[in-house]
Order: C-alpha cells, then structure tokens, then sequence
C-alpha cells in the first residue's frame, strides 16, 4: 500500500510543480482516520506522508521540498470543502484527496482553480475532462487517480459473471447491486447495471448496506429471496465481513464479487 501510494504521491508533484526551485510547495492532504472509511484511511494516509517524506529526502521535486498538511476530515465533505479553500488560500499548488464524496464535490472548485488533485476516489465521474458525459455532467481536467474506475471492475465482475452463468447453464442469471447510498458505492451503479442487461442478466432492485458494520440479516434474507446468483458489494472491509456473516447465518448461497480499494 504505501509503495503505491509513493508513486501516486511522486505524480502529483511532478504534475503540479514547475521546474523551479522554491522554498517549500505547499500540498493540502485529506486523510479519513476517524470516519466512516477510517478501516482504510489509517493505513493509506500515513503511507502518504511516508512518500513525501520520501521525496523530500531525495531532493524533492527539482530541487523543491514539499509542504503538506494533513487534516482528518473524518470523511464529511462540508468539512473536506472548507479545508480544499483555506488551503488555497494558503496559495495550495496541488491536493492529496481521499473520498468519493468530497472528491467529487470538489470537481468545480478545483476546475476553476486548476489545481491537481489525486484522489483514492475510482469514480468514472473523474474521468471526463471535458464534461460532455451526460453522466458526469461536470468537466474534471485537474481530477486523477491509479488504477481501473469503479466502473470498469464492476463491468469486469459482470463480464466474468456472465461466462460464469453460462458455463453453469443459467440461462437469465439475476444480478444485484448492493453497497450504502452513498457516492462511493453508487459511482457505478447505473453504467454497471446497464451492461449487466446488455449481457442478458435479469438486473434487481439494489439492497443498501450500510458502510459500516452492523447486523445486515435483513438485507440478506432479502438478497436470498430474490434469487440473486451474482452480487456486486461496493463497500469497505468491515462492512463487507459482517455482511459475509449475516448472509451466511441465514443460508445465502450466491456468488460474492466485492469492489474493496474505493473509499
């Protein structure tokens, strides 16, 4: 984790800072270490401090030390917001974000100041520069992250799903979506599930499911009765276990997909 959060930390300076050699650049750093994504954030965030110590050690960014300051907006986006703006005001040349939510919420914001953000965010929403998606509807230029979208794994799942059910004879195999109303695991929702019918599933009303852990016997006696052979769990580690075990006490027995790395 913290070696790939050194190469996403490493491409953010290079992006934001000229060739120039400054006191110090100032980077604002989101970090979630009491939230509800806390079950990550406390490993990914120090991991980003690690790399820019890194980088600092090693002469910086051509030759300029980078200053972050990292702030535990416990995954509330007005929180996440108020900080993105006493930052810039702090004259911020680039942001480490964190959330779905904020990340998101900070597409206009961060558009009109055209200051780079890498976020831990996948959503497909941070994929179009140019805003012509009806999907995405804002322009986000300045937005990047590693890795595939929360779109493209959950088409994956699918596309396995469907050789799966074919292999196995299932002729209308049913698909549900689960995870919290959220933005984070609501970012694939809609693109997931229209591929889902465009393969031939039988798509389901989505269950939501709390991010954090609790009780989800409910949710999954209503995942059983439905007949759902393939489930796709946009949640985190804590939520997904306890889910696993309140399925499983109620005698759930379908194929279990989990999108794990958002936030």
């Amino acid at each position: 984790m913290k070696r790939a959060v050194m190469a996403v930390s490493f491409l953010v300076a290079g992006a934001a800072f000229p060739a120039l050699a400054q006191d110090k650049a100032f980077v604002g750093h989101l970090a979630d270490y009491t939230g509800a994504t806390s079950f990550v954030g406390k490993y990914y965030g120090p991991g980003v401090r690690d790399a820019v110590d890194f980088i600092n050690a090693n002469g910086g960014v051509a030759g300029t030390p980078i200053d972050m300051e990292t702030v535990d907006y416990a995954y509330k986006i007005p929180d996440a917001i108020a900080n993105y703006k006493r930052w810039k005001g702090k004259g911020m040349v680039a942001l480490q974000g964190w959330g779905t939510g904020d990340t998101e919420a900070l597409i206009g914001f961060v558009a009109d100041d055209k200051v780079p953000v890498w976020s831990a965010s996948y959503s497909g929403h941070l994929t179009d520069p140019t805003g012509k998606n009806p999907d995405t509807k804002k322009p986000a230029p300045y937005n990047f992250f590693y890795g595939p979208s929360y779109t493209d794994a959950c088409r994956a799942m699918v596309q396995w799903a469907a050789g799966d059910a074919k292999a196995k004879g299932i002729a209308k195999p049913k698909y549900v979506h689960t995870g919290d109303n959220h933005p984070y695991p609501n970012a694939p929702k809609e693109a997931c599930s229209n591929f889902a019918k465009e393969l031939g599933f039988e798509v389901l009303t989505p269950v939501v499911i709390p991010l954090k852990p609790g009780d989800f016997k409910a949710q999954c006696l209503t995942i059983k009765d439905s007949g759902a052979n393939y489930v796709y769990v946009g949640n985190l580690g804590g939520s997904v276990v306890s889910m696993l075990k309140s399925c499983d006490t109620v005698g759930l027995n379908v194929h279990l997909s989990r999108e794990h790395m958002g936030r």
